[in-house]
């Protein structure tokens, strides 16, 4: 049976440290001012050069983001950028401009480069298109079927990433401009454009979809509703991808706890080490586990909820 790679979040160097302890292949971390979250769990050079230390110490591997758009005439800045992350030996990049794929595949053609799913790759021929800029692997959209993902597999030699704890969205993940349009303020780090209330250009989503929403017109035909925004975690369909030649399972969660995440990582170690070796899991006692771990995770996250709706009100600038 194959193996199949388990990445786990790295929001700080900490969580780097417990997710290879509670047994992850690999581990991402998100470049400061690059990647689609807050600057809060992004990292600077000196704690990624710690955090790629940490990870070969155990024999794994980091992945830099950097999947938030880019701003026109930052190439200079990119490719020093990329230069820094080079010399600390990251051992791949996540991207999702394909302009920066092409520069990174030039530039250093050892380097590994994610495809991610802000890329938003739903078809075979969009992924030859990020297959011959330079990627070897892309991250499957929360949406797409375990059929279309093997497709395209087949089809492009490209290795396939699969979300098993995220958030479904409204819209593909990438492509949604709401939080834009909630609270838009602009901030440079390092001289590194940074866009607060847009996670495509690297700040924070405000979740706005998890407001109460109406629908009116001349009349009020529906009120008090969320736009869908719900967080899953994989369990049944585990098996059936190891089966398949899912090359990666990974784990989102770099603004949870690292005890939340520590524990998330271990159960999902159990859970592929045991159908791995016996070719069967008892599901029923995982999935009772997991739901304890679930209530823990759905707590924090509405706590997070909270603290990103008051700051994009300005009554906390701290995010």
């Amino acid at each position: 049976m194959v193996m199949v790679e388990l990445l786990g979040p790295g929001g700080s160097l900490e969580m780097v440290e417990a997710v290879f302890k509670a047994g992850a292949d690999s581990v991402y971390a998100g470049v400061k001012g690059w990647s689609r979250r807050s600057k809060k769990y992004e990292m600077g050079d000196e704690e990624l050069k710690k955090a790629v230390r940490i990870s070969h110490d155990y024999g794994g591997m980091l992945r830099a983001a950097i999947n938030a758009m880019p701003k026109a005439g930052e190439e200079g800045m990119y490719i020093e950028k990329l230069d820094s992350l080079y010399s600390m030996e990251i051992d791949a990049v996540i991207l999702n401009d394909i302009g920066l794929m092409k520069i990174t595949r030039e530039r250093y053609p050892d380097l590994k480069i994610v495809a991610s799913i802000g890329a938003s790759i739903l078809n075979k021929e969009e992924a030859m298109l990020y297959r011959d800029a330079g990627a070897y692997l892309f991250v499957a959209d929360c949406k797409m079927s375990l059929d279309e993902m093997m497709e395209i597999k087949a089809h492009t030699g490209m290795g396939v990433e699969v979300l098993i704890h995220a958030n479904t969205d409204f819209t593909y993940l990438g492509r949604c401009w709401m939080s834009s349009y909630k609270a838009l303020k602009y901030e440079s780090i390092d001289g590194k454009a940074y866009y607060v209330g847009s996670p495509n250009r690297g700040g924070v989503c405000f979740r706005p979809c998890l407001l109460g929403w109406k629908l009116a017109g001349d009349d009020v035909y529906a009120s008090d509703f969320q736009l869908p925004n719900s967080m899953f975690l994989m369990l049944d369909e585990i098996p059936e991808m190891i089966d398949r030649g899912v090359d990666c399972l990974k784990i989102q969660g770099r603004e949870y706890s690292v005890s939340l995440i520590h524990d998330l990582v271990k159960l999902y170690r159990n859970f592929i080490d045991e159908y791995t070796e016996r070719g069967e899991v008892d599901i029923e006692a995982y999935r009772a586990e997991l739901d304890v771990i679930a209530e823990k995770r759905d707590s924090e996250r509405l706590r997070r909820t909270l603290e990103l709706m008051k700051a994009s009100r300005m009554e906390k600038s701290e995010i």
